[in-house]
């Protein structure tokens, strides 16, 4: 590597200074087609680019499922037979700027919220939350009912939103939403109910006019999950500043499939380093499920752990106990241990339990290689075979691309 040591400090420190001078603002709710450019016959999921034949499971019928939704087929063998041949084209969401859920299947016709650097006017997107029902898209369910529930959403609660945003006075700032509901109990990738909570007062109150529609976007606003997909497309917009700094080990990405779990760095531009699944230290499932029923199926909110927050910040999650820490002493210690292998603190995230010390920011693939018993906490959503959620954990990314990158930054 050319760059020695101190000019790697100083690349990485550059890094996560842009990140911190990002001001994402929610800008609209478009379709993906108008926002991304998304071509109809193309269907974007989580993690890196995989032939088609590589997705399996939830994640292939969730992409499937995508293009019966766009009427690009007949039926599920005709879908299948048409992505075979080429007619329809199987990306990852982050060659486009977005960001997915779970499967984060996404196509031309569906809305995604719109979030924009005001610095810089760099843009990344993030489709709506299905809501809490059994028949979503993302979790490798499409029936009727997923059909109707997608309709409701383009026809109804995304135009209502995005009517909402339009009619604000002042800038709709999520970086100063995501601050506060981080001394509030969130830690912004499995628990965002403060942050829901702030963002609909703020929707409201700061607009003009509420619109004949008000009722379509509280529907959809008043559910603690909804914020979760404002957090991954601001994170995206707040991971991007970091991108291009030669030398940085800084990581700008993190994503996984349903059978690679994948990052890039700052210093490494669009490069995919790839490995294992994540594994679970941690986690809760419903009654009547076991290990045997769960399923990775692709996920893309690990981004916000990119920008400190999720499972580097699980200190701040403390009424996640519930759902997937099992114990406070652990939960704290997770996020002190995520100090080691970052390059700073955030001065704007904040986590009281730990006298208000900032963020663990800036993971770093040198300082992990070097730990390979330290790796970034993941607070994931677990979905089962079902094709439903059926609980939720703390996973462990694996080693193995950290030193593929760190191989790479090395000898280049």
């Amino acid at each position: 590597m050319p760059n020695g040591p101190d000019a790697r400090a100083r690349a990485n420190r550059a890094a996560v200074d842009a990140l911190l001078a990002a001001d994402p603002v929610l800008t609209g709710v478009e379709s993906a087609a108008s926002a991304m450019g998304l071509p109809s016959t193309t269907i974007l999921t989580s993690g890196p680019t995989m032939p088609f034949a590589s997705y399996t499971g939830g994640q292939r019928a969730a992409v499937i499922g995508g293009a019966l939704y766009e009427g690009l087929a007949p039926d599920a063998d005709a879908a299948v037979a048409a992505f075979e041949s080429g007619a329809i084209q199987v990306r990852g969401c982050q060659e486009f700027g977005c960001v997915g859920s779970l499967a984060g299947v996404t196509t031309a016709s569906m809305p995604v919220a719109v979030v924009t650097d005001a610095r810089t006017g760099e843009r990344a997107y993030c489709t709506l939350y299905e809501g809490d029902s059994a028949d979503r898209l993302n979790y490798g369910t499409y029936t009727d009912a997923t059909r109707r529930n997608l309709e409701d959403l383009r026809l109804r609660v995304a135009p209502a939103i995005d009517g909402l945003v339009k009619a604000q006075t002042e800038a709709l700032r999520l970086k100063p939403i995501m601050t506060r509901a981080l001394t509030m109990g969130d830690e912004l990738h499995s628990r965002n109910a403060a942050a829901t909570l702030l963002f609909l007062r703020r929707l409201l109150v700061g607009a003009k006019e509420l619109g004949p529609d008000i009722d379509a976007a509280l529907e959809s606003l008043c559910d603690d999950y909804f914020f979760l997909r404002l957090s991954m497309a601001a994170s995206k917009v707040m991971a991007n500043a970091m991108r291009g700094f030669e030398g940085s080990s800084v990581v700008t990405a993190m994503a996984f499939s349903c059978a690679q779990f994948g990052i890039q760095t700052s210093g490494t531009g669009d490069t995919w380093f790839t490995g294992p699944l994540p594994t679970f230290e941690d986690y809760r499932i419903e009654d009547g499920f076991g290990p045997d029923d769960m399923e990775f199926m692709g996920g893309e909110s690990i981004i916000t752990e990119v920008i400190g927050l999720g499972g580097l910040s699980q200190a701040a999650g403390l009424p996640l106990l519930r759902s997937s820490g099992r114990d406070v002493s652990r939960m704290i210690a997770r996020t002190t241990a995520m100090y080691d292998i970052t390059v700073a603190e955030s001065p704007e995230f904040l986590i009281p339990v730990l006298n208000y010390r900032g963020a663990p920011l800036g993971l770093d693939v040198e300082k992990i290689v070097s730990r390979p018993d330290v790796t970034p906490y993941l607070d994931i959503g677990i979905a089962g075979r079902s094709g439903r959620q059926i609980g939720g954990g703390v996973a462990r990314a694996p080693v193995e691309p950290f030193q593929k990158a760190w191989d790479s930054l090395v000898a280049s």
